[in-house]
Order: structure tokens, then sequence, then C-alpha cells
């Protein structure tokens, strides 16, 4: 982890959050945590779309039972997870359920990272699609970017039980929640061939090669015709320099408040923010802080980072989420 000290002698230190961060309602042997649609954390149970409750193994060293509910007490998942310094990390088996008590998806975690077999499913129960998710490729400094290979399709089903894909092999049409559609051929396992379909809710049309998995080429076309070519699917922003230039940022620019500095308040500042297609950081919460302006100097000190490279999907710029953690620990030097 990388610490960069400021004029007030403050300790900074930021990681790009990948997982889930919790702000905990501590009971005699349970964590209870409030989550809002986004699953970023509010102070409030009235604020929360969904509540998240973690009870310690009787094993030493095993990790948390994870319940999630729905506000309204119907259970939205279940599984296992570590808990350490406010994070959560899944692992083993997490199973998703709609209100209905539906299953939405059963997934397999390995250190926060899905791994092995994982099963998703239609609204109306029905199984959808069966898919071996490929272990990670070496290991991420500080939860920044990891060289994920794609999943393995085992199997698709149409919502009424037609298989149209056995043994990784086969034809997929498919329609979102947006109306938005994909089709295309999987061989072995992977895309192959060109696929076509809309994304943005239909406001685009793709069309895409791919061979074993691998993208080669893709263009994406707009209402006008105004074409645009591309060679990922999905990018994410990008601070100027790399995530190591946004550390040094928020630690040089950062400052403690003074009531803050002079109470010796220490603690974790969250921050949710969206870098929008010009790469600008706007809506910026404080999800969690230490109070005595420790959240709003978060905000300041991200208010005037520099632009960022857009975030992309299909080549188009779009607006991408992300929450960034700021750890404040007072260092006395002579």
């Amino acid at each position: 982890m990388h610490i960069f000290t400021s004029r007030v002698m403050t300790v900074i230190r930021a990681v790009l959050v990948m997982s889930l961060y919790t702000l905990p309602v501590l009971g005699q042997d349970q964590i209870v945590t409030y989550l809002n649609k986004d699953k970023h954390i509010v102070a409030e149970k009235d604020s929360a779309d969904y509540i998240r409750i973690l009870i310690p193994s009787e094993k030493p060293e095993a990790p948390y039972n994870l319940t999630e509910q729905y506000k309204t007490g119907e259970v939205y998942r279940k599984g296992t997870a570590r808990f350490s310094h406010d994070r959560v990390t899944l692992v083993g088996l997490v199973v998703t359920y709609q209100r209905d008590g539906k299953k939405i998806s059963e997934e397999y975690y390995k250190n926060g990272t899905l791994e092995g077999s994982c099963s998703y499913y239609y609204k109306n129960g029905n199984l959808k699609s069966e898919m071996l998710m490929s272990r990670r490729v070496g290991e991420a400094k500080d939860n920044l970017e990891v060289d994920m290979p794609p999943p393995k399709l085992v199997s698709f089903y149409d919502s009424l039980g037609t298989q149209l894909v056995k043994n990784g092999n086969g034809y997929v049409f498919e329609v979102n929640d947006d109306h938005d559609s994909e089709e295309g051929a999987y061989k072995n396992g992977y895309k192959d061939g060109p696929w076509k379909g809309t994304f943005l809710k239909g406001k685009y049309r793709y069309t895409e090669r791919y061979e074993q998995g691998r993208l080669l080429e893709g263009t994406s076309v707009d209402s006008v015709g105004k074409e645009v070519k591309y060679s990922k699917v999905e990018e994410r922003p990008k601070f100027p320099d790399g995530m190591m230039a946004l550390y040094r940022f928020i630690g040089m620019n950062y400052r403690y408040p003074r009531q803050a500095y002079q109470q010796g308040v220490s603690g974790a500042v969250l921050l949710s923010f969206v870098v929008d297609t010009l790469g600008n950081p706007v809506e910026i919460k404080i999800l969690q802080d230490v109070g005595l302006g420790t959240g709003e100097e978060g905000v300041r000190v991200l208010r005037a980072s520099p632009k960022w490279v857009p975030g992309k999907l299909r080549g188009i710029p779009v607006r991408v989420s992300y929450s960034v953690p700021i750890h404040l620990n007072l260092q006395s030097t002579n």
C-alpha cells in the first residue's frame, strides 16, 4: 500500500473500491449494514433498499455467514464472506434470490472473485445458463485491474426451457430488460464468428467478430449511421497517468480540517462519484466519514481533480460509478 504524507502530518491511504465496503452497526453477535439500490452504504435503515447481516462463524478463522435482505424482509442473498477493516469479501457459494424466492444466480467466489461453476436463472425460475469462471491470471496490486480470461459458457436455455447451447456449442439470441438484443454463435464455450446486437436502450447497433472468445474487431453505429470502431467491449475510466497518480493527488491535496486535526480524529472517509462521458468526476457523495468536515474535504479534493479518460462501452463514452475510501491517521513528527 502506498502512503503519502500531507503538510499537516496526515497519512492518507486511498484504494479504489473493487469489493464491498460496509459501515457496520455492531450487535452482540452480528454486524448489520444498510445499503441503497446501488449497494452503497447508507447510515439509516429508512434510506436503505437492502440490509446486510454478517454473523461470525463458531469456528475460528472461518468466514462470516452472510445474509442480505430486501428492505421488506425477503432474502436477497445468502452465502459466506470475509470481513476485515470495514471490507466484505465474498467467498464460497453465494445464492441471490428474487423477492418471490426464485433464484437469480448461484455463484462461487474465491477472495472476492468469481471462480468455478456458476448458474443463472430467468425471472420465471427456469435455468438460463451455466458458466465456468476461469481463475484469475496473476494478482492485482491494491485491488486494481486483474487480467481475467472470459467465462466459458457450458449451456444456455431460452425462458421456456429449450436448450440452445449444449456442451459449449450452439447459437444464442437474447433480449435483456432494456430491450437490447445480442445474437451469435458459441463454439467450445466461447463466442466465435460474427455477433450483432443493440445497446444503450437501442440507441446504438453493433457488429463484432470473435475467435474463441477473443474480440477481433467491433463497430458501433448510431441512429444517423455514424460508425465507431473499437477493440474492447468495455473500457473503464482512467485517471491521468494511472491509479498511482490518483493516490498521489489525494495524498498531496487532502488537508485535515482544523477542528478534526485538533481533536485527533482518525478513521475512514468513503466517497462515491460518477465519471461522466466528458471525464469529469460528478455526483460526488459522502458515504461514510468521521465528522468535523473530513468528508467535505474529500469532496473538495475530488472536485479539484483533473479530468479522467471517460469509460467506454463498445467505443461509446458512458458514465461509470466509482467509490474511493480515504483512510485518515495523524502521524506526529519532531
